[in-house]
């Protein structure tokens, strides 16, 4: 009976080991939510990945789920029709998405592997902050301004 149980518990120990090496060798994947933050004027659209847009109305906040590596474009527009491509303001910036851990890269590198990636802001983003409040979110500063103060007073007017 010594025989079975030892030969039992080498079979489940190799057979842990194996699903073990499975799991190392598998990409690792992600699964973090994180917050854009319009503080502006501006309509923020946002797209991750070249999907479609998605637009952030100004004092408003939308979740933004990195589930892989890959790339973030936001444009600043004015006015509910306006289209990316007639932003006052356009960038792109690469994401990294690794098991927990997600943020927008930016920068030179500098203390990257020890700090996180653009966590010392040596190239200006504004109007963005990125990586702000925390690693993967991104705040559209009051900085930014706002749409002309005469489209601001249509769409504030009462009838």
């Amino acid at each position: 009976m010594r025989n079975v149980s030892t030969a039992l518990g080498i079979a489940a120990a190799f057979a842990t080991t194996m699903v073990m090496t499975v799991a190392a060798t598998a990409p690792a994947e992600a699964s973090c939510a994180r917050r854009i933050v319009n503080k502006s004027g501006y309509i923020a659209l946002v797209s991750r990945d070249g999907g479609p847009w998605v637009a952030v109305r100004p004092g408003r906040s939308q979740t933004i789920n990195y589930y892989q590596s890959g790339r973030i474009d936001v444009a600043l527009t004015c006015g509910p029709g306006a289209l990316p491509e007639q932003a006052s303001y356009r960038a792109s910036y690469d994401t990294v998405a690794i098991i927990d851990r997600c943020y927008i890269r930016f920068g030179d590198g500098f203390f990257e592997d020890q700090l996180g990636g653009g966590f010392i802001g040596r190239k200006d983003t504004a109007p963005l902050a990125l990586n702000n409040p925390r690693q993967g979110d991104f705040v559209v500063g009051p900085q930014a301004g706002g749409c002309p103060a005469i489209e601001r007073g249509a769409i504030s007017a009462r009838y």
